[in-house]
């Protein structure tokens, strides 16, 4: 029972978003800030990423890790004690985080129809979602007005989804009293305490809404497994791969599209690939850092190798996403990463140009995102140094130039490319791979129902 009182456009995107919303508090890093935090007992010679945050040291360890490699990491506080700690112990901007919140509310910027899981919905989360995000509520839908009414969860409030994400530039610098660590790129660390997207939780009203009304949905956006700690992730897993898979029976032209992320252990992203097979999705996504964690679990190599080999070449990176691809046997696979957006899929299902259009969407939207907090901004112009030229050596191989980017078609499968857009002083680094997704996401919806509607 979607709200038909809508535009024709909008009427032809109507899209779930799950698991995962929160609240994020955020922190631009300051070197002042942070050196006199850093233990007399951390060796800084041997900072690394930790497995999981049981303590102040293990927060500056990895934050200085990620900064000093220049790579992003989402790692799961251990306790409320050291989340108090690391609460009190820096000044916070707060703002919507989680895939499935951040993705919903850039569908409904653009024009999308979302309707959201949100098990734990309190005032200050409301507040932060776009008008146009729907949330089930007793057989119906309820909006962010409403959104008090929609909250079923009673046990949790808004501070229980707390990430801690620590956002730093390319030169931001932590001295310390033997070293001086220098941010290599644009990133952030997120340090997160969260009993709710932790197990991917849903609310009865979400359960019910979705499985009664799925064919009326276009898509699906799927997102957060990376969240599930080792203890227990199979049982989680498999209750929302059961759900997702009940869509799709009911709905087999649902297009489903995965959201990676960071995950906690080899095992479980092993694991959940093995698992997603069984829905059967047809697109997943990552940035490069998590491509490389999966190249690492899979050929048994140390993470900094696979991560130096994917950073090193483009080459690397579409040759992992097609191997993956042919692991999966799954119609599509898209990487984002600093320098462009890559995707490796079938033939048959979608055009190489629409693709390649969706792909600028979505490095428009990131880029408007990045330089001006909105999506309603306008995207710098200066495009990716070493994405145009990862796009000039695409072509060498054959590809054929197209907008700002190629296509490279085979006998069986077409690899698109598109260089980044650089915003020189971002006020934001947090969401724009989700941001960048949603507004793929939601132009392959459009083109795929365009091609309906006109016969094709």
């Amino acid at each position: 029972m979607i709200d038909h009182d809508m535009t024709d456009d909008a009427k032809a995107a109507n899209i779930i978003c799950a698991y995962p919303i929160n609240l994020d508090a955020v922190c631009n890093i300051r070197g002042e800030d942070i050196s006199p935090l850093i233990p007399s007992s951390l060796n800084i010679e041997k900072i690394a990423l930790t497995k999981a945050i049981a303590s102040r040291e293990d927060l500056i360890s990895s934050l200085l890790f990620c900064m000093r490699e220049g790579s992003g990491a989402e790692l799961l506080i251990e306790s409320r004690t050291a989340a108090r700690e690391i609460e009190e112990a820096f000044s916070w901007q707060y703002r919507l985080g989680g895939n499935a919140g951040i993705m919903a509310n850039a569908l409904a910027s653009l024009g999308g129809r979302p309707v959201l899981n949100a098990p734990a919905l309190g005032n200050k989360l409301s507040k932060m979602l776009q008008a146009q995000v729907a949330v089930p509520l007793s057989g119906g839908l309820a909006y962010p007005g409403d959104a008090k009414k929609a909250g079923s969860s009673a046990a949790f409030a808004d501070d229980d989804l707390m990430h801690f994400v620590f956002q730093f530039k390319e030169g931001d610098a932590v001295l310390t009293q033997h070293i001086k660590i220098t941010a290599k790129s644009n990133d952030r660390f997120i340090a997160t305490c969260d009993p709710v997207n932790t197990k991917l939780l849903s609310s009865k009203h979400f359960d019910a809404y979705c499985l009664e009304n799925i064919r009326d949905f276009d898509g699906v956006l799927l997102s957060g497994f990376h969240l599930v700690p080792l203890q227990g992730y199979r049982q989680v897993f498999s209750e929302k791969i059961s759900q997702i898979k009940s869509w799709k029976d009911r709905n087999p032209d649902l297009f489903i599209h995965m959201e990676l992320g960071s995950f906690q252990s080899p095992r479980i992203i092993q694991s959940l690939l093995d698992m997603l097979m069984q829905i059967p999705a047809d697109s997943i996504g990552m940035n490069e850092d998590e491509l490389a964690a999966i190249v690492a679990s899979s050929q048994q190599l140390s993470p900094d190798q696979a991560l130096s080999g994917c950073r090193q070449s483009w080459r690397e990176i579409m040759q992992a996403a097609e191997s993956l691809q042919d692991r999966l046997g799954i119609f599509r696979v898209a990487v984002h990463t600093r320098d462009y957006i890559l995707s490796v899929m079938r033939k048959g299902r979608m055009s190489a140009k629409s693709e390649l259009l969706a792909l600028e969407s979505g490095v428009n939207a990131a880029a408007a995102l990045a330089a001006t907090g909105s999506l309603k901004g306008t995207p710098p112009q200066e495009i990716n140094e070493n994405g145009l030229r990862s796009v000039r050596e695409l072509c060498q191989t054959g590809a054929i130039p197209e907008g700002r980017g190629a296509i490279l078609q085979s006998e069986d499968r077409i690899v698109s490319m598109v260089p980044s857009l650089v915003a020189r002083e971002p006020r934001i680094t947090v969401g724009l791979g989700d941001t960048a997704t949603a507004a793929i996401f939601l132009h392959a919806i459009r083109d795929k129902l365009d091609a309906i509607k006109n016969g094709a």
